[in-house]
Order: structure tokens, then sequence, then C-alpha cells
């Protein structure tokens, strides 16, 4: 029997943003998220 800790997984991040979703996003996240897509490390979904 495992006596260690459970390890705890959360979501996937998030890599694929839609338009209509960016629409919802507060201004300084939505400007690190816009970087991200202009440097390709997200890809926009239209």
């Amino acid at each position: 029997m495992s006596t260690g800790k459970k390890k705890v997984t959360g979501l996937p991040r998030k890599t694929y943003w839609h338009l209509y979703s960016l629409q919802n996003v507060e201004g300084d996240k939505l400007i690190r998220i816009v970087n991200k897509i202009l440097k390709r490390e997200y890809v926009l979904i239209k």
C-alpha cells in the first residue's frame, strides 16, 4: 500500500481560444492571451 500523497491534477492549460470567449475576459488577462496568440503559443479559433 502506498502511503504517499495523492497527486492532484487540474484541467489542462487552455491553449485554444475562440473570439466569443475572449469577449468576457478582463483587461490584463486579455492582453496576456493576445500576446501569446501573437507569439503562436496559443491558437485563435475563428
